[in-house]
Order: structure tokens, then C-alpha cells, then sequence
């Protein structure tokens, strides 16, 4: 699975340092737009020492047609994952993770981003 990162400072900086590739960094947007069929990481507190670090693992895009007005739009199934922060060697998801990934995925996809944020 991709992994991508919303762009902001300290993600530029992981960029500049060689821990990501610069194709990877993904313009700020709502979490709706972020690609389906990938992991997109997205920091808050960004220059604390150890960010709060939010995993939104999205799987297939499907169309969805709404009942009121007969509209379709695409959506995935996500699945977040949020850890790091001070003091903090918890991790917690929530979402729903698509049928199309195991926890094990999921647990490959955490593991890579705490390597990258030596966290």
C-alpha cells in the first residue's frame, strides 16, 4: 500500500532529510480527499518533539448512489489509526477498515511510520 503525507513543515523537513520521497507529500485537504488505496499520514503539533501523528488507512473507492436525490459519489472505507503525542506509547484506531486489508496491513503501515518519525 502507498504511503502518502499531508504537507506541512515538519513533513518537508522528513523529505529534505531523505526519510520520504518528495512524491509522496500530498497538498493540505479535507481527509475525503485523501487517495483511496492508500495510507496518508497527517501531523498535528508539528514541531513538538514527538507530534500527534493520525494514520488514515483508505481502501478501494466505491460509488454510492444518495437516496434523497439519486446523486453518486465516491467513497472508501477508512480505518484511522492516531498515536504518538508526549508522553504517549499508545496507539487507538477507529473507522472501518476495508474488507480488502487485514490487520496485519495495518500493523506494516504503522510500523513504517514510526520508523520514519523515529517514534
Amino acid at each position: 500500500m502507498k504511503l502518502k503525507w499531508e504537507k506541512n513543515s515538519r513533513v518537508v523537513s522528513l523529505a529534505q532529510d531523505g526519510k520520504i520521497e518528495r512524491s509522496d507529500i500530498i497538498a493540505r485537504t479535507q481527509t475525503d480527499n485523501f487517495p483511496a488505496e492508500a495510507a496518508t499520514v497527517r501531523l498535528s503539533n508539528v514541531r513538538a518533539k514527538e507530534p500527534f501523528v493520525t494514520v488514515h488507512i483508505r481502501g478501494k473507492a466505491k460509488q454510492r448512489t444518495q437516496y434523497w436525490n439519486g446523486r453518486s459519489y465516491e467513497c472508501a472505507m477508512t480505518c484511522r489509526v492516531n498515536l504518538g503525542g508526549p508522553n504517549t506509547k499508545t496507539m487507538n484506531s477507529n473507522g472501518d477498515l476495508d474488507e480488502d486489508l487485514t490487520w496485519l496491513d495495518v500493523h506494516s503501515i504503522v510500523t513504517r511510520v514510526k520508523q520514519v518519525m523515529d517514534i
